[in-house]
């Protein structure tokens, strides 16, 4: 029995993450095109394990970091002494979705 036909496999990914991701030659979007969704950790993406950020209708967080006073307070006078302000740490919280994983 012959087969004639020229059918190409594809072994690439048509999870629905990689194809919001990826255009249709394979290459990663642009970050302007997947800003919401995808970001690195450790110099690895999200969506190469899977994975894709999922919002609740809008992002909701801060756009700076808090701030905190550098004050030392007297024992003896009224009031404190202001030395300045510093920005804290942002946090981002994030939720994430697949739509397929494995152990590896």
């Amino acid at each position: 029995m012959n087969l004639v036909g020229n059918e190409i496999s594809e072994n690439k990914k048509k999870t629905q993450v990689y194809q919001v991701t990826h255009d249709g030659v394979g290459n990663r979007l642009p970050y302007m095109d997947r800003s919401f969704i995808s970001f690195s950790y450790g110099g690895k993406f999200i969506e190469d394990f899977n994975l894709i950020v999922s919002t609740n209708e809008r992002l909701d967080r801060s756009l700076y970091a808090d701030f905190e006073d550098l004050i030392t307070n007297n024992s003896v006078l009224d009031g404190q002494y202001y030395w300045g302000s510093h920005f804290t740490a942002n946090k981002l919280f994030f939720i994430l979705a697949t739509d397929g994983i494995s152990q590896n």
